[in-house]
């Protein structure tokens, strides 16, 4: 079975993932477009946990997986270019990746790195693309139709240019939002982990 699913927050995407694992769907790979491939399993004492180690050089790379390994946890998918890990093993009673209130926090710390780098990401590509033309692709859609003269045309003229444009003024007007949607949920999610730091505190 493939789902395609989009997820900002990795807690969010772990529950997710574990209640298909519970409805007897293990997932197999996810790929970075959001797509998830599950297979039927008849084993549902099995646990998800996801695991962000964004700054985790090449060298440690190896070590990392080998410790994880040893205690039972077998990698589903590495995506090399964020840094997220998905591991998967047998309910057996230790079943989290972290045991202690330091490697929790480090946990979150390495989270909240996560989320301010996609929203700085998205702040840099809605300037990049779009902060020479100040706040016109936000809120005119007008301004997204390139067709000189197109709003002095008349009847068929008018009608033929507009329907031939509109999906492009739709693709240039909707980005922006998209761009500044993606930077305020990164920038709420980094705020969120920040405070789920003081519980172990």
């Amino acid at each position: 079975m493939i789902k395609f699913k989009v997820f900002f927050d990795i807690e969010k995407e772990e529950s997710w993932l574990n209640e298909m694992l519970a409805n007897g769907w293990l997932c197999s790979n996810i790929n970075s477009a959001g797509i998830y491939t599950f297979q039927p399993t008849e084993d549902l004492e099995q646990v998800i946990r996801i695991d962000c180690q964004q700054e985790l050089r090449k060298e440690n790379k190896a070590t990392y997986k080998q410790l994880h390994e040893d205690f039972g946890w077998r990698m589903v998918k590495e995506k090399s270019y964020d840094g997220t890990y998905y591991w998967t093993k047998s309910k057996d009673g230790n079943d989290e990746l972290f045991s202690d209130h330091d490697s929790h926090i480090a946990k979150y710390k390495r989270l909240m790195k996560h989320a301010s780098n996609w929203a700085i990401l998205s702040f840099i590509f809605l300037m990049i693309f779009y902060g020479n033309d100040g706040v016109a692709p936000f809120f005119s859609i007008k301004s997204a139709y390139y067709t000189p003269g197109i709003w002095d045309k008349e009847g068929s003229v008018f009608l033929f240019a507009f329907l031939f444009e509109t999906p492009f003024a739709i693709m240039r007007f909707i980005p922006p939002w998209l761009f500044l949607a993606t930077c305020s949920i990164y920038i709420t999610l980094y705020y969120r982990y920040r405070k789920s730091i003081q519980q172990f505190l």
